[in-house]
């Protein structure tokens, strides 16, 4: 093993001198080669792969709706330090035989140019004893919907230093991601509905539903009518979402009271159905019969539950309805409706 004599030196100097935070001036470079060049240290991992999502260099940008990536680029050697620059550009030419060999995912495809920014230099500079730059990749967040179920990748290169010279054995990285991972971890888990968004599912006369301007809906009457809200919302495959709603109501007689989420499209000539009701109250169950006031989730006595998923990813219905002889005197007042992403 070759010893670096400058560091012995430095080393024994600091020994003999006593000096307390004496600090080498050793620089993190090409390992196998002592000469001074630049390289990226990523192109040392097997094939230059970077799994980025397996990182802490995610940094997503709320202004520019941009997911960014950090790619470093280092100078080797313990002396000169200028600041250089290189030229950085994108180089997937290795990508299609890595998927071939099952290195990459079959369903790896390659970043489309006009889903991401590239700056064509990088600038490389001392920072704590270590020359170093910084290359970002910058994915646009309203892009990564056409990679949902796919894993994306994109090549990167480097070359013609203004100084010391690239490394060519060592100039090229591959970042790659799961998009659904990258949407997942970038999708803050929100109330998805909007209170600005509902529609009126009219399915016979005798109830009436009012959403308020703050928000909350009021349902009243009965007379064996029935009538509801509906509204969309945005949803991703084999993800689990939850509804709920506060609900209060002086105490109904012969009512229903249910809620649905399904992704088929409601129609006003029919009972919605898709996915069955998911939390409910029912008079003949046992629930909605006296006063009653908390989240509906915990007074329900119908339906499958209030966490639900889906085979695709779309639109999906979150849909409100009841009926019956009457909803009580002062009706069913719903607050709070939450439909959101719990993982």
């Amino acid at each position: 093993m070759k010893i670096n004599a400058s560091l012995v030196k430095l080393s024994v100097a600091c020994l003999l001198l006593g000096v307390a935070g004496c600090k080498q001036e050793h620089l993190n470079g090409v390992k196998s080669n002592p000469d001074v060049k630049v390289y990226l240290p990523d192109s040392e991992k097997p094939n230059g792969l970077v799994d980025v999502m397996a990182g802490s260099s995610l940094k997503v940008d709320s202004a520019k709706s941009t997911v960014n990536f950090s790619i470093p680029v280092y100078r080797g050697g313990e002396s000169n330090f200028e600041t250089l620059t290189v030229d950085v550009s994108t180089d997937n030419s290795t990508i299609a035989g890595l998927i071939t060999a099952g290195t990459l995912p079959a369903n790896t495809v390659v970043l489309d140019p006009a889903d991401y920014t590239l700056d064509t230099k990088d600038t490389v500079m001392l920072d704590n004893n270590i020359m170093k730059g910084k290359i970002t990749p910058k994915i646009k967040i309203a892009s990564l919907s056409k990679y949902d179920g796919k894993v994306a990748a994109l090549g990167i290169k480097i070359a013609n230093s203004s100084k010391q010279e690239v490394n060519t054995d060592m100039n090229k990285a591959i970042i790659y991601f799961n998009a659904a991972d990258l949407i997942d971890a970038i999708t803050p888990k929100t109330n998805l509905i909007d209170n600005t968004k509902w529609q009126i599912y009219h399915r016979g006369d005798g109830v009436t539903f009012k959403v308020n301007t703050d928000g909350s809906v009021l349902a009243t009457g009965g007379n064996w009518g029935q009538q509801g809200i509906v509204q969309p919302v945005e949803v991703r495959a084999n993800k689990k979402y939850k509804i709920d709603m506060t609900v209060a109501g002086s105490g109904a007689t012969d009512c229903w009271f249910e809620v649905y989420v399904g992704q088929a499209v409601p129609s006003e000539a029919s009972d919605y159905a898709d996915g069955g009701t998911r939390i409910a109250l029912n008079t003949w169950n046992g629930c909605g019969k006296s006063p009653f006031n908390g989240l509906l989730s915990s007074i329900s006595c119908a339906g499958s539950g209030n966490v639900v998923s889906f085979p695709t990813s779309g639109t999906a219905y979150v849909l409100i309805r009841s009926g019956g002889s009457t909803l009580g005197t002062t009706g069913i007042k719903i607050t709070n409706i939450d439909f959101r992403r719990v993982n």
